[in-house]
């Protein structure tokens, strides 16, 4: 699709304003014959449209393909290298380009509209996430003023599908059956993270009942519960700080470790 670099940069503006993933792709340099200019400009959704071109053809489409991929992975930003004449192009040439992966795609829905979710709810949009609040308290959204408010019954969940743009979920809704109901919808859903507030009793109880229903226990090893990092406190502004660095070690692959260093 041609279009002017304004027009697919305002492509990629609305992506990020609306918290969809999408990748701009950039030409850097070129050798030989190429189609391609430096500084053309292609925008790529997380579906694999196009908005844009780098010159079109096989070598466009194939790259197309690769950062339709990396976006649906969440990769960052990275480098490609494209000879034409391997795309099976008769014109010959190399191409580089610069993908720059934009857009929120960090996606956090939490259940529930209390204190630990107002708190999180800000320091997580604060850390780059995009974040779905769903309660069944209307009077609560003038709480999220940076967050997506949905209001929606537990009964709801399967209908208005909350967290279908999430990867990660948060439970902390205000009683036990509706916790409950949270859950069971999560555990429907291909989230990378699934955390519940509760105590070790409760938290026992509840899984005890999930096993005698039939869930088996590598859907229960999907829960975080009791969640976040231990940080021997239980004010709700630290309980979440605590949650987001739970969700953070799990979004990028790493490890409770302590970085003090001792000489």
């Amino acid at each position: 699709m041609k279009s002017t670099i304004h027009e697919v940069f305002g492509y990629v503006s609305d992506c990020v304003n609306n918290g969809n993933p999408v990748a701009l792709v950039t030409v850097t340099g070129t050798e030989g014959s190429s189609p391609a200019s430096p500084g053309q400009v292609m925008a790529v959704s997380a579906g694999g449209s196009a908005f844009g071109t780098i010159g079109g053809g096989a070598s466009e489409a194939y790259i197309t393909e690769k950062v339709a991929e990396a976006l649906k992975n969440s990769e960052r930003p990275f480098s490609m290298s494209i000879d034409h004449a391997e795309k099976g192009m008769v014109c010959g040439g190399r191409m580089e380009v610069f993908i720059n992966i934009l857009g929120n795609f960090n996606g956090l829905c939490i259940f529930g509209g209390g204190h630990i979710a107002q708190s999180l709810a800000l320091i997580a949009g604060q850390a780059g996430f995009y974040v779905t609040v769903v309660e069944d308290r209307p009077e609560f959204e003038s709480e999220f003023k940076s967050a997506s408010y949905i209001v929606c019954s537990s009964g709801e969940y399967d209908k208005t599908d909350p967290a279908k743009d999430s990867g990660f979920a948060v439970i902390c809704t205000r009683g036990h059956s509706t916790d409950d109901a949270a859950l069971r919808y999560c555990l429907g859903k291909d989230l990378k993270y699934i955390g519940m507030i509760g105590s070790k009793s409760k938290v026992s109880e509840l899984f005890s009942k999930l096993r005698s229903e039939g869930i088996p226990q590598p859907e229960l090893d999907r829960i975080y519960a009791p969640i976040g990092l231990d940080i021997a406190d239980s004010a709700p502004a630290e309980i979440a700080i605590a949650i987001l660095a739970e969700i953070l070690l799990i979004k990028n692959n790493g490890s409770p470790n302590h970085k003090k260093f001792c000489k």
